[in-house]
This record gives structure tokens, C-alpha cells and sequence, in this order.
């Protein structure tokens, strides 16, 4: 093997010990990195695309520095069974980090017309992936945004209680209603060797269990929403209202099935179902109600805000004028 491949090698294994042995420190690193995107735009040439892709590389430093530790601690906790839902996770959510980077790069490049095409090539296959998870993988009834979480390093180095296995799931029972987790009976150990601590990995890491055919039906609707935005910007254009209220009304007949039968949902369930409702706010940062109404009104309360209160006149100046750079590439219909 040659010396420079080796020097490769040595330098991603110290690499690899070291984002293993040093969480925190690598937090901050990665933050700093993140920073640097927002500090880049407007001050170069093609600041847009720079800043996507410094954001994008962050983001993607992040997920890969996430395995490397959950394989150092043993811990896996968003890997299914499947070996194809896992790849179908990890495709989705790299593509989910690089969108907005591919699209303005596409636009760089080709134009208008190359950055439709490529807008509809990654919402046709977030689509695809999607549907695959919901319609032909178990326990992926609600698909998260993004499908791998960023992993929650403060507690994946926590002791694990010793009277119940991580992944021993079959002496546990999870309540139907409030999702919580009892141990059975005829699994308790001997009274002197209990933590009498709550099961709080094995919470985490239980199964999320099929909710019903509802929760296909308002996930399907969810799931092509995007496409279906896209066919109504063709024949309506982007500005339209037709554009606008057709999506609305999708994610709220999706909401408004789950919300039915929210007693049936699982609290991780619960987590996203939330998640979706915040996520609702961002029309009033689309067009046509953000032209009509909300521009104004927010472009009013800055102003007021950098008037009256000391030392806030710069940011508030700052962030007015990023408002129509954020506005016109990041709030679209099929963006969650």
C-alpha cells in the first residue's frame, strides 16, 4: 500500500478517535462552521451558493460525525431492521441537506429552466423515498423531517440500567394511550438489584408500533403534497393563490386526520405531528400572502424594534435586508 494512502488512513483514524473521545469540543467546531454560512452571505461574489454549500457541509460534517460516535458508544438508535429503509433514510436525509445548495446551483449554472428540472428531480425522489418507508417498510408510518435526527450527544454515553437490556424489549410492555414503558411482572429482578431508575433507553429505542390506516392515509396525502404543489405552479404560476391554498389545504386535511386520532399515536408520532403544526407558520412567509400582507407588517415591526430599543437599530437593518434573499429561496410550498 502506498505511503500516502497510509498517511490517509492514520490521519481518519486519530480523526475517528478523536470526535469519539471529544463530543463537546467537536460541537463547537461544528457551530462555528455553521456560523460561517450566515457571516459569508452578501459579502462575495455568488454569496448565495457559497453559503449553501459551507451550510450544507456542516450539516453533513454533523450527520457524519453523529455515526462515528454512535458506533463508538454501540448505539444505533434510528436503524431499522431493513437494510433498504436504512439506505432509503440516509439518501433522504443527505439529499434534505443539499437541496437548496443543488438548486441554486442549478440556477447558477442552467438557468431558470435547469433549476425547475432539478427541483422537480429531488422532489420526485424525496417523494418516492418517502412512500417506500410508509407503504413497504414497518414502523415508518410518519417519516421525520429530517428521516435521521441529529443525535442527542449528552445522553448517548449515559449509563444504561443494568436490570433491563438496551435491546431486551420482550420484558417490557409499552402502555397503548400514554406510550409509556412498565416492565412485565415476570421480568422485575430481586428487589436488592433494582435502580428503581425509569426505563429510560429502553423508552427511547422501543419499536414505534403501526397506528392504523389512518395514519397511511394523512401520511400519503402529507408525502405528495410537494408534487402536487409543483403541478399547480405549472399551470398557475408561482405567485398564484390557486398555488398557495392547494398545499394549505393538504397539510391541513393531513393535520386534521392525525389530530382525529391522536390518541392513537405514539409520543414520537406525537413529536413530528407538532413539529408539522409549527411548521404551518412558514405560509405566512409565502407568496402571494407575504406580498399582500405580511411583508409590510414584518418590515413595520423591525423597524419599530430598531427604533426603540437601544443597540438592536444594526440587526434589525441587517435582517430586513437578508428578508427578500430568505423569502424568494427557502419559503417554498414543498420546503418543510
Amino acid at each position: 500500500m502506498s505511503a500516502p494512502w497510509l498517511e490517509v488512513r492514520n490521519l481518519y483514524t486519530k480523526y475517528v478517535k478523536w470526535v469519539s473521545s471529544n463530543p463537546s469540543s467537536l460541537g463547537d467546531v461544528e457551530m462555528t462552521i455553521k456560523w460561517l454560512s450566515y457571516f459569508i452571505a452578501g459579502r462575495i461574489n455568488n454569496s448565495s451558493a457559497v453559503s449553501e454549500l459551507v451550510y450544507s457541509l456542516s450539516n453533513l460534517l454533523v450527520f457524519y460525525n453523529d455515526r462515528i460516535i454512535e458506533k463508538a458508544s454501540g448505539v444505533a438508535q434510528w436503524s431499522d431492521s431493513s437494510p433498504v429503509a436504512s439506505w432509503i433514510k440516509i439518501a433522504l436525509t443527505t439529499l434534505e441537506y443539499c437541496e437548496v445548495f443543488i438548486e441554486l446551483s442549478a440556477y447558477k449554472i442552467w438557468g431558470p429552466s435547469g433549476r425547475w428540472f432539478f427541483i422537480i428531480v429531488v422532489q420526485t425522489f424525496k417523494c418516492i423515498g418517502r412512500l417506500i418507508l410508509t407503504l413497504c417498510c414497518q414502523n415508518n408510518n410518519i417519516v421525520k423531517n429530517p428521516p435521521i435526527p441529529v443525535l442527542n450527544r449528552k445522553t448517548i454515553n449515559e449509563p444504561r440500567p443494568g436490570n433491563v437490556s438496551f435491546h431486551d424489549l420482550s420484558q417490557t410492555v409499552r402502555l397503548k394511550r400514554s406510550g409509556r414503558v412498565l416492565r412485565k411482572v415476570d421480568g422485575a429482578p430481586p428487589a436488592v438489584a433494582r435502580a428503581w431508575k425509569p426505563l429510560k433507553h429502553v423508552i427511547d429505542s422501543y419499536p414505534i408500533q403501526c397506528s392504523g390506516r389512518f395514519v397511511r392515509t394523512a401520511e400519503l396525502i402529507y408525502i405528495l403534497k410537494p408534487l402536487v404543489h409543483l403541478a399547480c405552479v405549472r399551470k398557475y404560476g408561482l405567485k398564484s393563490w390557486k398555488s398557495y391554498l392547494v398545499p394549505m389545504a393538504i397539510d391541513l386535511a393531513s393535520l386534521r386526520i392525525y389530530y382525529m386520532n391522536r390518541e392513537d399515536l405514539s409520543t414520537e408520532q406525537k413529536q413530528e405531528l407538532s413539529r408539522r403544526c409549527v411548521s404551518m407558520l412558514l405560509y405566512l412567509m409565502r407568496s402571494p400572502f407575504y406580498d399582500k400582507f405580511s411583508k409590510d407588517k414584518i418590515a413595520a415591526l423591525l423597524n419599530k424594534v430598531g427604533n426603540n430599543i437601544p443597540l438592536t437599530g444594526v440587526l434589525t437593518k441587517l435582517v430586513l435586508s437578508y428578508i427578500p434573499h430568505w423569502q424568494e429561496t427557502y419559503f417554498y410550498m414543498w420546503s418543510t
